[in-house]
């Protein structure tokens, strides 16, 4: 192995609702597993990531988040080196890729230190896969927008295993951020037809533009609404991606007999559910699902070379890496406007 630093630039929640870029982060330890990538941009998530950012931690277990934390979970980097045993890599590869494990960053939480100039693959760092977890890209996906790939991963997992919408089906969407465009888009790509709500009229826009009937729900009863777009039919599944419990309480209760409701959001809070009256009463069924695996991410990615996602509008913004703080002001600040915002480290 190449000698290298042992510690490289990233990005640090040093509190709530502050956001650093520190250039003495821990780099994890590379072997035969792993691979070694120069990040060349990193995506702002606005569910997990802004969580974390404004305190909401995701367990809870004391001592399992903390800060000063190393956030983030997408990157899209060139390859420098590669283990002896990979075989599936090698230098001048792009790659997307997902969460850092480990406890190798010494006093920072790892949760998931996906905004780091280098990201080290290793047994240490991605246990169980190491650089299996590296995505290779392919040619006709900009660089800017690969990290889209992983968000549309999450929204894959949910829609191939579990809500599984077969052709001529009614599918509503509930949310149109990232992971809710992608999985509306792919429940049109398998043939459904699909109605999408949210309350931000320029994200309902888009949708109409790939083929999507729209609800605003900031204007109108999203179920009033939905009962006069199906015309008198009714949706066979239901997908709620806004983390809101209020939202899924609402599909487990509005939703007609036998339909598919799939929880596809991070939800923090508990909802009250009755099962013998909400789910065996009207015959519904109830999933969920969260995070994505490496073919997952590869599925994807080959849907965006071919042209069947419309993935730009989820980048609302490209700002340079060492802008970090302004960057997840902007994300937080800005929810109307923004969906994701790309760190450019290059």
């Amino acid at each position: 192995m190449t000698d290298r630093r042992q510690t490289c630039a990233g990005v640090v929640f040093t509190r709530p609702l502050r956001a650093e870029m520190r250039g003495d982060i821990p780099m994890p330890a590379m072997d035969e597993t792993g691979a070694v990538t120069r990040t060349v941009f990193s995506t702002i998530s606005r569910g997990t990531e802004l969580d974390l950012y404004t305190g909401q931690f995701h367990s809870r277990r004391a001592g399992t988040q903390w800060y000063p934390m190393l956030p983030g979970y997408i990157a899209v980097g060139e390859v420098t080196e590669v283990g002896d045993r990979v075989d599936h890599l090698e230098p001048g590869d792009y790659v997307v890729s997902s969460n850092l494990f480990g406890d190798w960053a010494g006093d920072y939480c790892v949760a998931w230190a996906g905004h780091l100039e280098t990201v080290i693959y290793s047994k240490q760092s991605h246990s169980g896969l190491s650089a299996g977890r590296a995505v290779k890209i392919p040619e006709g996906v900009p660089l800017q927008h690969a990290g889209i790939a992983l968000l549309g991963a999450v929204a894959w997992h949910g829609v191939d295993y579990k809500v599984r919408p077969g052709e001529g089906e009614t599918v509503f969407v509930i949310g149109q951020g990232a992971i809710g465009s992608m999985a509306a888009q792919l429940c049109k790509v398998r043939g459904a037809r699909v109605i999408v709500a949210d309350i931000c009229a320029n994200r309902l826009a888009v949708a109409e533009r790939w083929g999507a009937e729209t609800i605003n729900a900031a204007e109108t009863d999203m179920w009033a609404a939905l009962s006069e777009v199906c015309s008198g039919g009714e949706p066979q599944a239901i997908i709620e991606v806004t983390g809101e419990p209020e939202l899924l309480d609402q599909a487990l209760h509005n939703a007609p007999g036998y339909c598919r409701i799939h929880a596809q959001g991070m939800y923090l809070e508990p909802i009250s559910l009755y099962i013998p009256e909400t789910l065996f009463g009207r015959q519904l069924t109830l999933s969920a699902t969260c995070g994505e695996r490496p073919e997952m991410v590869a599925a994807v990615l080959e849907l965006m070379a071919e042209d069947k996602l419309q993935v730009e509008h989820l980048v609302s913004d490209i700002m340079p890496a060492t802008e970090a703080t302004a960057a997840y002001e902007r994300v937080h600040d800005h929810p109307d406007e923004v969906v994701t915002v790309a760190l450019d480290w290059r």
